[in-house]
């Protein structure tokens, strides 16, 4: 679970910010809300905007440090730095978040509870961070400042992390440097509990896919069903999907091509899939016979007892998109399956209802025990209307002076938003901001 996200000159947010998923005082749907100990945590965030107001740029941020965490650096690159380019030039960029881990804390009966923070420009990271937040106080894990790096508590006591520490390149983070080095394997540890979350970080921009989709559908039928039912239920016009037998030369790819991925199926259980340009998903496997055979992901239509199948990218830009956010319910809907889903634009190519279903089907799945969160951006007015969010989960993006500004509706005094106020009216008017002026 995220609790805050710190920003402090990350492009256009000049200033120090937080973002926050801790609850505050409303009452309404508690029972969506995560609980562990005292803490009460936010299940979903909306965050509104006029367009290159910044609501993209929060979700860039995580996934800037999933990517930093991820991918070590060559010696000597430089790193992606992108402050404020009027007011920032000459300062570091932070990006810092406080996170619930999987771990049983030490010091309590709940999870724990760490906050990490990168600071860093194009040359080195400048300050890197990690403290456990116990319940009356903090605790720090490592910290370290340019080169120097101090390790506290049980990492005192691990040559392996004590030695990383002192060789670690200016352009790397230590925490990456100890994951890559197979330093940090175990998922039950702090470290390696910080380093999971993130690796369980899902980001979907606008266009993007779900890449895993096409061997889950071959693979997993329950994934399969589900995908199937959801579709049918959202009134897509598509029953089901599946894999149809194709000849070689329907596949669009050079031979070349398709003849390196012969040479890749072995056995029976080897398999290769290609992606073409049109968005056509290929499927390359060994049949019963011992040769090769090519099939096509289709989507299934159905009219009482007449069927017909089409190719998945001749389906509408709203049923691709509505298909590749299907997973992220899935997994939601498993129980104890934790995970933070961030998606630009939530309403891309979709119908206002079909946006209202997906968020109400995710919060169905959300409770006091369930580590999961979607915080999406949006321009998309219908859920407002919907009745089915907090106002502490809806957030307003306001650029002033070429600054991103960040609001919670909460932040706004009972004057200007009482209660029972219509929020799509008094959004649109610009009174509370995060609207284009014209």
């Amino acid at each position: 679970m995220l609790r805050v996200l710190h920003l402090d000159n990350w492009k256009s947010f000049s200033e120090p910010v937080d973002f926050t998923m801790i609850a505050g005082k409303e009452s309404r749907y508690g029972g969506t809300l995560y609980r562990d100990g005292k803490s009460r945590v936010l299940p979903v965030a909306a965050i509104y905007g006029a367009n290159a107001a910044g609501k993209s740029t929060l979700l860039d941020a995580l996934a800037h440090l999933q990517v930093m965490l991820r991918e070590p650096r060559k010696r000597g690159q430089r790193l992606h730095y992108h402050p404020h380019q009027l007011f920032g030039t000459d300062r570091p960029s932070v990006i810092g978040v406080e996170i619930v881990l999987d771990v049983q804390d030490t010091t309590s009966d709940r999870k724990a509870i760490v906050y990490y923070e990168v600071a860093f420009n194009a040359d080195a990271i400048v300050e890197e961070v990690l403290y456990r937040l116990r319940s009356e106080d903090e605790e720090a894990v490592f910290v370290r400042q340019g080169q120097d790096i101090a390790l506290y508590g049980d990492l005192e006591d691990d040559s392996s992390l004590d030695a990383a520490s002192k060789t670690v390149q200016p352009n790397r983070l230590f925490l990456e440097t100890c994951f890559n080095a197979a330093l940090v394997d175990d998922e039950n540890s702090l470290l390696g509990s910080v380093i999971d979350w993130f690796k369980r970080l899902t980001i979907v921009g606008r266009g993007a896919r779900y890449i895993l989709m096409p061997q889950q559908i071959a693979h997993d039928d329950a994934f399969r069903a589900a995908v199937g039912q959801g579709l049918t239920v959202a009134d897509t016009g598509i029953s089901g999907i599946c894999y149809t037998s194709v000849p070689r030369d329907k596949v669009p790819a050079q031979d070349k091509v398709l003849e390196e991925i012969e040479d890749q199926l072995t056995d029976k259980t080897s398999e290769a899939y290609l992606t073409a340009e049109s968005g056509a998903v290929f499927r390359a496997r060994l049949g019963d016979d011992g040769d090769v055979v090519y099939e096509r992901l289709v989507t299934v239509h159905k009219d009482g007892a007449h069927e017909f199948r089409l190719p998945l990218e001749q389906e509408s830009d709203g049923s691709i998109r509505y298909l590749n956010l299907l997973p992220i319910l899935y997994w939601a809907g498993k129980s104890q399956h934790s995970g933070v889903y961030l998606i630009d634009e939530l309403e891309d190519s979709l119908h206002p209802k079909l946006t209202e279903e997906l968020l109400r089907l995710f919060l169905d799945s959300s409770g006091p025990g369930e580590k999961r969160q979607l915080i999406f951006t949006t321009h998309e007015l219908h859920l407002l209307r919907a009745d089915l969010l907090r106002r502490d989960e809806i957030w307003l993006v306001e650029k002033n002076e070429h600054r991103s500004e960040l609001t919670r509706l909460t932040d706004f005094p009972s004057d200007v938003l009482r209660k029972g106020s219509d929020l799509p009216r008094i959004y649109m008017s610009g009174r509370l901001g995060g609207v284009p002026r014209i």
